[in-house]
């Protein structure tokens, strides 16, 4: 079977997760890469976690349920980060809010650069 052609703008790369790979078409290969990182990390971290306390990933995890974990954690972190980020826009409102009601509606009346005298 041929491969599908690419979509316009966009380039094939193959990712590699665990061992698997897929093939995937994207305009931003550089993203992909950090992507790919991410969740190469969050694996790590997953197989650190379970080293720790149980000294071994349970034998009863599957791939498929180790990757929905995975994928858990990063939903998790991005929630997260959505959540932090919406408070901090929601902090520069306020902050925007006060300095605004400090600021008259009205200018003062202008005032001379110089003395009456022309000092």
């Amino acid at each position: 079977m041929k491969p599908p052609a690419p979509l316009p703008g966009t380039r094939p790369v193959t990712v590699t997760v665990l061992g698997r790979s897929l093939q995937v078409q994207t305009d931003r290969p550089e993203t992909m890469e950090a992507a790919i990182r991410i969740l190469e990390d969050t694996f790590q971290d997953m197989d650190s976690q379970c080293q720790l306390r149980w000294g071994s990933v349970p034998k009863g995890l599957d791939t498929p349920s180790w990757y929905l974990l995975g994928a858990l954690n990063l939903a998790h972190r991005v929630a997260r980060l959505e959540q932090e980020a919406n408070q901090h826009t929601h902090n520069l409102e306020q902050t925007l809010s006060k300095l605004l009601s400090d600021v008259p509606d009205e200018p003062s009346a202008p005032m001379p650069l110089l003395d009456e005298d022309g000092d």
